[in-house]
């Protein structure tokens, strides 16, 4: 992940928003049974968070890599949704890659904030209105219940305008 960049500034969506983008994000059935949550939404940000249970840990007793991988997924998602949120309604969202990086064995409750770059953010929303598709890309930090980084993640995000009389 790039860290000479600018993140997104960090604009709130209206409420109304955010629980749009929850809504959808906690319908997945994946996210339901883990206990992925989006805790809150922005423009080009979000944060959520995954409770340590025991059906989720793995052979050492941490975090199971996969619950840390539908997380950043999951709070990735909502940041792209947070930047298309205007357009969400006539548009598929789906993602092309999540390149990961584990740095820690994660213990308890995990907490997650995605956020793409400030300055990608009017080049994609431009193609969009040009275009009707553009890409995103999302960095992504995991953090455990000590508050210590136990996963990056660089999310690659594509939107394209839904069929028409679909």
């Amino acid at each position: 992940m790039s860290q000479l960049h600018t993140p997104a500034p960090q604009t709130r969506l209206p409420p109304q928003a955010v629980q749009a983008v929850q809504a959808a994000l906690h319908a997945i059935p994946m996210n339901a049974t883990v206990g992925v949550r989006i805790t809150d939404v922005g423009l080009g940000w979000a944060e959520g968070e995954c409770p340590d249970t025991p059906p989720y840990r793995n052979h050492l007793g941490t975090i199971h890599a996969g619950a840390q991988f539908l997380l950043a997924e999951a709070v990735s998602g909502a940041a792209f949704a947070g930047a298309f949120a205007a357009h969400l309604a006539g548009a598929v969202p789906l993602i092309e890659k999540l390149e990961t990086h584990y740095v820690g064995r994660a213990r308890g409750d995990l907490s997650a904030r995605a956020e793409a770059l400030a300055g990608d953010l009017p080049a994609a929303l431009q193609a969009y209105g040009a275009e009707g598709r553009a890409r995103l890309v999302v960095n992504v930090s995991v953090r455990d219940g000590e508050d210590k980084e136990v996963m990056r993640a660089v999310a690659h995000w594509y939107l394209r305008a839904a069929p028409r009389g679909s």
